[in-house]
């Protein structure tokens, strides 16, 4: 129950989160509720379309928004900021194989089986579908099938059971090393890839407000964040829901480029 006074809320949370992702985020709604009077109920998308949708039609106030979901919402939303993530506020999309897969360049994808995260997924879809086109393998015809899987994890296990030979997801560079990446399968046991290529740079997630929440409410929300990202409990919760414990407020470049790109493509018929 939230404390008298509270403002309540809905947010949008990116799709199919993770249970553990969603017990974090619970907990640092409960500090937002008796710290900043902020009292923020999840609201979980199963799909990167749905949560654009909740956005859309009010059912999510507040929303944490994949920069593909960003780019279809843009006139919808008011963006607060993005977390950044070892200081980080852009990743690389990754296309990776099992390491000991005899693929080994982009032109061997062909008659392939693809695994994707999610249609509006920018590094799980849609940048690598941009830049197999550019690099000149269609990928309206390459594969030999293709399949979405509805997160990076299980779009990495899927290919860590052969269910698919290439999988799209994300990258970064560790810090202090500008050439190695690491990515989604860092952290998950059993899934020993090689990256294939890699394609960036992708502007991070976004959070942002409806467009039509009142100005009161959109300035509790930004003050919330701002008094999470100055208390080290909080920033650890943060951390736990979003991968990063920075806010780095504004717009971070990138998203008007790849929105750009992505109409592009569509019309062009790379995502047909």
């Amino acid at each position: 129950m939230s404390s008298v006074g509270s403002l309540r809320l809905a947010f949008g949370l990116s799709a199919a989160p993770e249970a553990k992702v969603l017990a974090a985020f619970d907990e640092l709604a409960a500090w937002l509720d008796v710290h900043a009077g902020l009292a923020l109920e999840r609201k979980a998308a199963r799909t990167y379309q749905e949560l654009a949708a909740s956005v859309r039609d009010g059912a999510s106030d507040v929303a944490w928004l994949p920069p593909v979901v960003y780019a279809w919402l843009a006139e919808a939303v008011t963006p607060i900021g993005s977390i950044a993530r070892a200081g980080r506020t852009s990743y690389a999309a990754a296309l990776v194989v099992q390491k000991d897969a005899k693929i080994a360049s982009l032109a061997d994808l062909r008659g392939t089986r693809a695994g994707w995260v999610d249609p509006w997924s920018a590094a799980g879809y849609v940048v690598p579908r941009i830049e197999l086109a550019r690099a000149g393998v269609d990928p309206t015809t390459a594969f030999r099938s293709e399949a979405f899987h509805g997160t990076h994890r299980d779009a990495l296990l899927a290919l860590a059971r052969g269910d698919c030979d290439v999988a799209g997801t994300f990258a970064r560079s560790p810090a202090g090393d500008a050439q190695a990446t690491e990515g989604a399968w860092s952290e998950l046991e059993g899934v020993d890839v090689r990256v294939l290529a890699t394609f960036g740079s992708i502007p991070t997630d976004v959070i942002a407000v409806r467009r039509n929440l009142d100005p009161t409410s959109h300035e509790r929300v930004v003050e919330a964040l701002r008094r999470v990202a100055d208390d080290a409990k909080a920033r650890e919760l943060l951390r736990a829901v979003f991968g990063g414990e920075e806010l780095h407020e504004g717009l971070e470049p990138g998203h008007d480029a790849l929105r750009r790109a992505f109409e592009r493509a569509t019309a062009n018929g790379l995502f047909d």
